[in-house]
């Protein structure tokens, strides 16, 4: 496994419609594999070898998770919005960067602290209406001169490890992880399959990027390849979340109660087809909340083939994620099988 090149992409920033970082890594490697590439008006970074006539697609998204300057108060803190679906657990004193003009503004998540608080607000969530940024600044003038300024992303500076054996920890591992799938796919891609970094996934009721991208190519089938979420801790059961780390690439047949794609019929058994033969473990999942950029293809251009290959990750949509590095492994194996019998 390339643990350097994955430890890059989860390192790097990408909050939801500033995915440039992110973008210009992947189009980097593409053109290292030989591909051509592209990047759309919508920020989607595209590689393929040549493109004819409704192409196969396969997409990651690249954006993650975050925040955004709102306010500058008087005394330089700074007040936020959540970018994406961020769980409040997770903001209370985390460390954050802000990307400004003027380069990386580090600080810290603030709020009352408990010995203040009283008895029902101990009882309850920290609402992230009630945090702040404390960058150090004395003043909105001080903050300003550090280069602060409404609509700056805040992301974490979570940093990228292996932890234990075979597992790999770090920020944005939905859907860095995908990305770097994307990019091993890369060397020796046939025609017409296309790899797409998509923009803006977690911003949306289905992705804005994929849509836009997949509609001006009319691909004869869309794969999006993301992360999935673990059941295999403590705090949940078997049948609340019954997938695993280490026991191979998610197959989604349904997503948010149907309200998102349900994966079609010929397009999943040629994915388990090509499990078979590439002898690679899957788990199937269907799921009531959330959906990938599967749902925001499926019915676009009177419809289009789509299905959803998950990595099983721990903690998602939090400031860190922890995936199983033969999962990883098996889901290349899987879709380098998949582009060659789909």
């Amino acid at each position: 496994m390339d643990y350097d090149l994955l430890k890059k992409l989860s390192e790097a920033d990408g909050v939801s419609s500033q995915e440039g970082e992110v973008a210009a890594i992947m189009a980097d490697g593409f053109r290292k594999s030989g591909l051509k590439t592209e990047i759309d008006n919508f920020g989607n970074v595209l590689g393929y070898k040549s493109v004819g006539k409704n192409p196969l697609i396969l997409g990651a998204h690249m954006d993650e998770i975050g925040l955004m300057v709102k306010h500058i108060d008087e005394k330089g803190f700074l007040r936020f919005i959540k970018i994406g679906g961020i769980d409040d657990r997770t903001l209370v004193n985390q460390q954050v960067v802000i990307r400004t003009r003027k380069g990386l503004v580090p600080g810290v998540i603030g709020s009352k602290p408990p010995h203040i608080m009283k008895d029902e607000e101990r009882k309850s969530v920290v609402s992230h209406a009630s945090m702040f940024i404390d960058i150090g600044a004395e003043s909105a003038k001080d903050a300003r001169a550090a280069g602060i300024e409404i609509g700056n992303a805040v992301s974490f500076p979570t940093r990228f490890f292996r932890m234990g054996k075979k597992l790999l920890c770090g920020k944005a591992l939905d859907n860095r992880i995908g990305c770097y799938i994307l990019m091993k796919l890369a060397e020796g891609l046939p025609d017409n399959v296309i790899l797409m970094g998509t923009s803006q996934e977690e911003v949306s009721t289905f992705g804005k990027g994929a849509m836009t991208a997949s509609y001006r190519l009319e691909p004869r089938a869309f794969i999006a390849v993301d992360t999935s979420v673990a059941g295999d801790h403590p705090e949940l059961k078997p049948d609340d979340a019954p997938l695993a780390l280490g026991k191979g690439p998610c197959i989604a047949l349904v997503e948010a109660g149907a309200r998102g794609n349900v994966a079609d019929r010929k397009l999943a058994q040629g994915i388990f087809q090509a499990a078979k033969s590439a002898k690679v473990p899957v788990q199937i999942e269907v799921f009531d909340g959330g959906a990938t950029d599967a749902s925001s293809v499926h019915n676009l251009r009177g419809g289009i083939p789509s299905i959803a290959i998950g990595v099983a990750t721990r903690y998602i949509h939090s400031t860190v994620g922890v995936a199983h590095q033969a999962d990883v492994e098996y889901s290349i194996r899987l879709l380098r099988a998949a582009i060659a019998s789909l």
